[in-house]
């Protein structure tokens, strides 16, 4: 996972400083809609196939998922190469869906086979870990993905990350993990029809945990941050020079260096929460909400950055606030979900967070553009953040009022 997680970023800078420095001003829309949809096209696509991937690693050998998935994207950043003109932008799309469409495979199969081998009090340290690991992979894909665009350029880049899946798919092939307990077929009317997934909402009510499901939805602001961390990265502090290399590596140093950031910070929220709030499931509830407060406060204060370095620092610290939100969330379903609905309710899960962070990346992006200022946009989102925590409080109020089940 960390293999193919530190690829993934290296070709995530990649891609965001070749959209600053082929799409400009007079290609196909503003920069704050280019980001926009290039969030929009990395999300849609999991959104689409998540009814298909929770089924399959429910049903399938999840190792063997996670191997095809990380095979099948290796093939697909190859394709990335021939994008290097504003009139192949399209091209490039489609293959940034194409393979974060492949990605929601790995997840689902990685999301569901975890609690199959730690105990269920393991489970918060298991996730805080994964979520350092993950982090760390952010920071280091990310800013080193910047340092390598300026070395090898965006060919040696996708190369990179090409062979990261590979590496990732032969340390898979021989890790050992139980099969599924879900026996039955997989059957293309239940995938079609949502059969599978109204199950999988219908088991999430039957234990009283309907309502956890929603809170990464709830944080759907959060892919508006990350346009408009790419709009800071390469009009405020990078300055892309449009159609020129050098454009693309100052561009990409600044956005990779945000994300750094973003990175660190995601470390170092569920370690706090762990920390300072505990791991009862009550505590992992308010964390949500203390969660949605300190995001908003990091946010709400970037506009008036003036420096990198203050930018980054409020970046780690929106971000710190986020991680809680979702190392949260997911341990709160996870400690309760049978094994035979965990790859279904990750894909549910999944399709309300891809609905809703397409809808605030598209509309801040828009916004951005809108009204040709990121730190409006930034005001909105931050707002939206903080009412959001309040609104969690009162409808948690019930949830996990006592060490046992969910109360409703």
């Amino acid at each position: 996972m960390a293999v193919s997680q530190a690829g993934d970023w290296l070709s995530r800078v990649a891609v965001l400083s070749l959209i600053a420095s082929l799409g400009g001003a007079d290609a196909l829309g503003p920069v704050g809609m280019l980001y926009g949809m290039e969030l929009a096209l990395r999300l849609l696509p999991t959104g689409f196939m998540a009814p298909l991937a929770g089924p399959v690693a429910d049903r399938f050998s999840r190792r063997m998922v996670m191997v095809l998935a990380d095979l099948a994207r290796a093939a697909v950043v190859l394709c990335l190469l021939l994008v290097d003109e504003p009139s192949e932008l399209p091209l490039l799309y489609g293959l940034v869906a194409l393979q974060t469409g492949l990605a929601v495979f790995f997840d689902a199969a990685r999301s569901a086979a975890l609690p199959s081998v730690v105990r269920r009090e393991d489970l918060l340290d298991a996730h805080a870990i994964s979520a350092a690991t993950w982090s760390t992979m952010l920071a280091l894909g990310a800013f080193s993905g910047a340092l390598v665009l300026a070395a090898v350029g965006t060919r040696g880049v996708f190369i990179a990350d090409a062979i990261t899946f590979v590496a990732s798919a032969a340390l898979l092939i021989g890790l050992p993990l139980a099969a599924p307990v879900e026996n039955t077929r997989l059957s293309w009317r239940r995938v079609l029809t949502g059969r599978d997934m109204r199950d999988a909402l219908a088991h999430a009510r039957e234990l009283g945990i309907g309502r956890v499901l929603a809170i990464k939805s709830l944080w759907g602001m959060a892919g508006g941050f990350l346009v408009l961390l790419s709009v800071l990265g390469s009009q405020r502090f990078g300055a892309a020079e449009t159609g020129t290399m050098a454009g693309v590596e100052e561009a990409g140093l600044a956005i990779g260096t945000l994300y750094a950031a973003r990175g660190v910070g995601t470390g170092l929220g569920p370690l706090l929460a762990r920390r300072f709030g505990g791991g009862t499931d009550r505590a992992l509830v308010r964390a949500v909400a203390v969660g949605f407060w300190v995001a908003a406060l990091g946010y709400g204060i970037l506009p008036w950055a003036t420096t990198m370095t203050a930018a980054c620092l409020l970046v780690l610290v929106a971000h710190a606030g986020g991680s809680a939100i979702w190392v949260s969330s997911t341990v709160l379903w996870q400690r309760h979900v049978s094994d035979a609905f965990r790859g279904r309710v990750h894909a549910l899960e999944f399709l309300g967070l891809t609905l809703s962070f397409t809808f605030w990346g598209m509309s801040l992006g828009w916004l951005t553009d809108r009204t040709d200022s990121v730190d409006v946009a930034l005001g909105v989102g931050a707002a939206a953040a903080f009412l959001t925590g309040l609104f969690w409080l009162v409808w948690s109020r019930s949830l996990f009022t006592a060490e046992g089940p969910p109360s409703g």
